[in-house]
């Protein structure tokens, strides 16, 4: 497949993530000097550690993501009905299919400051890795993240 082919090596995708955070957290980054992300959820949120396996496969910025789950879930553990019973018949929808907002969770409670600092990780996470940005934000949903703070993705 050719997008599996765009991707780093997955054999050391987990110690490339791991050393891509070590040297960016708490360095150039917003929130530099905090030794802490804005977000609780740390390595699972960043795509680093034993949850680097979860993000590799969407981690080119060329990715095209999609949804296929047409029901209420949007995120987490606790699934709608049709989830809990499997009799939900997948539906492909191109694109993120809620608005980012909706993936609001405890350990990671968004605002538009925390979106900020997301949007800016993944787009130094992509310019570090694959050394280019997505050409087709919209599909990531990333402008409507940071609508109305007078910031460019570019």
């Amino acid at each position: 497949c050719s997008h599996i082919r765009r991707l780093l090596p997955p054999s050391h995708f987990e110690q490339t993530m791991d050393k891509f955070t070590d040297q960016h957290w708490g360095s150039r980054v917003p929130w530099a000097g905090s030794r802490r992300f804005p977000w609780a959820g740390g390595s699972a949120y960043t795509g680093s550690g034993r949850y680097a396996s979860e993000h590799w496969v969407h981690s080119h910025p060329d990715t095209e993501p999609c949804d296929v789950y047409s029901g209420d879930f949007v995120a987490g553990v606790a699934l709608d009905f049709a989830a809990q019973q499997g009799t939900w018949t997948p539906q492909l929808h191109v694109g993120i299919r809620w608005p980012l907002w909706e993936y609001h969770e405890d350990a990671w409670p968004l605002s538009q400051k925390t979106m900020l600092q997301w949007v800016r990780w993944r787009c130094l996470e992509w310019r570090t890795l694959y050394k280019k940005l997505p050409t087709n934000f919209s599909q990531w949903r990333l402008e409507e993240a940071i609508e109305g703070l007078g910031v460019s993705l570019h």
